[in-house]
């Protein structure tokens, strides 16, 4: 296995890679940031002392990290490190996963992707503040991504105060529907995946309600394909169409990162963190995927961190189980990470036969529980119980100390590293 280290790796399209890779036999993942984050909670391999690019101990601590682990691929889910990573190729001694730095500093700055794709009839118009005779017009900053710094203008009162900040790209307002494209340029140029979907719902600048657009695909494709005939890239990448007044898609952006919604095209069996990283490793790759419509939904999801030190489980089985009448899978999750992680399981029942025999209904082996015993038998060290008996609860909090949840939040006690 080949060990790929993901810089800014508590991002939210970061811990996508995380879980896109989690179980590949090909590579093995670790995780790195400035400062504590979400990647704390999803990456075994985490590496949390790596300097501010600003630094100038972040070139050297960087290859000190990937000579200790071994690393031979980087990856970033930030537009500014991936910037600042290849402008200093040379210098770092793993494989930059994104495309080259002529190409990321294209894509950093919507003046250059405007500039370099002017011939074609997707790109906007744009002007300077003196040229603007219409409203409403659109304003970003030209070095920012998403909704940041992004505004719609309605006056010459509102003009000259976003211009005032500097660095603003001022272009024709598109009100028309907005498609994000992921895409995927082999090592030899070839486009091998353009695939747009429409967010329906947006929050903090991501699709949290995304959908696979079936229409419209040959416009789309044909702007991918103009972007990739005249741009340089390899591996993944992404750009953002919407529609002007007319029903026509124009360019919004496009950058050298994993989209932070790149889930759906996930979901699809497209596995771009596994694509990219066979590509850049010299591998022959297949595009292949179900080619059908397909929605995701993003909603924030809780991941926990607790002093909590145990080497049993106590399940109270009449509650848990055989009162249930379908398996809760998401609990089940839990008893089979306490199986891997050698927790012994005592399953407490007094109507012993009841209990086993509502696990062989719902198909739950026996043997994944190492006693079953009655109720009377439970020893609180090193333990925790968990019931929905809140009065049972209560009372081992009260008379031992006991740590004890209801199955409802046993998300406490998931362990997500990998």
């Amino acid at each position: 296995m080949k060990n790929v280290l993901l810089i800014s790796c508590g991002s939210i399209s970061a811990t996508e890679v995380n879980f896109a890779l989690r179980a590949s036999k090909e590579y093995r993942l670790f995780g790195s940031s400035t400062y504590k984050n979400h990647g704390i909670y999803v990456y075994e391999n985490y590496i949390s002392d790596l300097p501010n690019m600003s630094e100038s101990d972040f070139i050297p601590r960087l290859n000190d990290i990937i000579e200790k682990y071994r690393i031979s691929f980087l990856i970033s889910g930030h537009e500014s490190m991936i910037l600042f990573l290849q402008e200093h190729a040379s210098e770092i001694h793993a494989t930059i996963v994104s495309s080259c730095y002529e190409t990321a500093l294209l894509c950093r700055y919507k003046t250059k992707t405007y500039a370099a794709l002017r011939q074609f009839d997707f790109v906007p118009k744009t002007y300077a503040v003196d040229e603007v005779r219409e409203y409403p017009v659109f304003m970003k900053k030209d070095d920012d991504q998403g909704a940041r710094h992004a505004y719609k203008v309605n006056n010459r009162d509102e003009l000259l105060v976003y211009a005032a900040s500097g660095d603003m790209v001022i272009c024709e307002f598109l009100p028309g529907e907005e498609v994000t494209v992921d895409c995927f340029t082999d090592r030899h140029g070839s486009l091998r995946l353009c695939n747009p979907r429409v967010a329906d719902r947006m929050l903090a600048g991501i699709d949290v309600h995304a959908r696979r657009k079936m229409e419209e695909r040959e416009e789309i494709l044909r702007i991918g394909e103009a972007i990739n005939s005249t741009v340089k890239f390899h591996g993944q990448w992404f750009f953002q169409v919407k529609k002007d007044k007319d029903g026509k898609f124009k360019l919004l952006e496009m950058a050298t990162r994993f989209a932070g919604s790149f889930g759906l095209t996930k979901g699809m069996d497209i596995n771009l963190p596994l694509l990219a990283l066979r590509d850049f490793d010299g591998k022959e790759i297949e595009v292949s995927y179900n080619d059908l419509p397909i929605e995701a939904d993003k909603q924030f999801f809780n991941r926990f961190e607790t002093p909590v030190s145990y080497d049993t489980v106590y399940l109270d089985g009449e509650d848990v189980f055989h009162c249930r009448e379908r398996i809760d899978s998401f609990f089940m999750m839990f008893v089979y990470q306490c199986v891997d992680k050698g927790k012994k399981l005592v399953l407490l029942t007094e109507k012993r036969e009841r209990t086993l025999d509502a696990l062989e209904k719902m198909r739950i082996s026996a043997s994944l529980f190492d006693v079953v015993c009655g109720k009377k038998e439970l020893v609180p060290q090193n333990a925790v119980f968990i019931s929905r008996d809140e009065s049972e609860r209560i009372r081992l909090r009260k008379e031992q100390g006991m740590f004890c949840l209801d199955p409802s939040v046993i998300e406490v006690l998931l362990d997500w590293h990998a």
